[in-house]
C-alpha cells in the first residue's frame, strides 16, 4: 500500500520537484507570484502614464486646432495631424497593454499597427520638411532617401501584418474582453 501511494505522488509531482525539492519549488512558486503581481502593477502604472500623456497631448491639440482655424496654413494642419496620430499611437499602446493584461501573453498584431501609424506619421513630417526645403531651394536628396526607406518599412510592416492576421488562430485573440 505504501508503494502505491509513493507511485501516485511521483506521478502527480512536477519535474521541478525532483530537481529542486519541495522547499525550493515553493520558493520558486512564491517568487513567480510576486513577479506576476509586480508586472501587473507596472502595467497599471504605465497605463496611467499613457492616459495622462493622451490628456496632455489632447489638450494641446485642441489649442492647436483653435490656432489653426485662426491662422490657417498647411503647417498648422500638419502639426494637428501629427498630434492626432501621436494620440492614436498612445491609444494603441493602451489597447495593447489591455490585451496583455487580459491574455497574459504578448500579441504581435497591435505592435505592427503601432509601427505602421508611427511610420506614416514620420512620412507626414518628412513631406512637410520637403515642402520647406523646396521653397528654400535646398537639397532634397536626403529627404528622398528617407522617404524611400520609410516606404520600404511600410511595405514590410504591411506584409508582416498580413501574415500575422493570416496565421492568427482567431479574431477573438485580439479582444481584451
Amino acid at each position: 500500500m505504501g508503494g502505491m501511494k509513493r507511485q501516485l505522488r511521483t506521478k502527480t509531482s512536477s519535474p521541478t520537484d525532483h530537481v529542486l525539492g519541495p522547499v525550493l519549488t515553493s520558493v520558486v512558486g512564491r517568487a513567480r507570484g510576486v513577479l506576476h503581481g509586480l508586472e501587473i502593477t507596472l502595467d497599471i502604472a504605465l497605463a496611467g502614464v499613457l492616459v495622462i500623456a493622451i490628456a496632455l497631448i489632447g489638450a494641446d491639440t485642441v489649442g492647436l486646432v483653435a490656432e489653426g482655424i485662426h491662422e490657417g496654413g498647411i503647417d498648422s494642419a500638419l502639426l494637428i495631424l501629427d498630434r492626432v496620430l501621436l494620440v492614436f499611437i498612445i491609444a494603441e499602446l493602451l489597447y495593447t497593454l489591455r490585451l496583455s493584461l487580459a491574455r497574459t501573453q504578448l500579441i504581435l498584431e497591435p505592435f505592427l499597427i503601432i509601427g505602421l501609424v508611427a511610420v506614416v506619421r514620420r512620412v507626414l513630417v518628412v513631406t512637410a520638411q520637403a515642402e520647406r526645403i523646396l521653397s528654400e531651394g535646398g537639397d532634397l536628396e536626403p529627404i528622398l532617401w528617407e522617404l524611400g526607406v520609410l516606404a520600404g518599412l511600410i511595405i514590410s510592416l504591411a506584409v508582416a501584418l498580413s501574415l500575422a492576421r493570416r496565421n492568427s488562430s482567431s479574431p477573438r485573440e485580439l479582444q481584451a474582453d
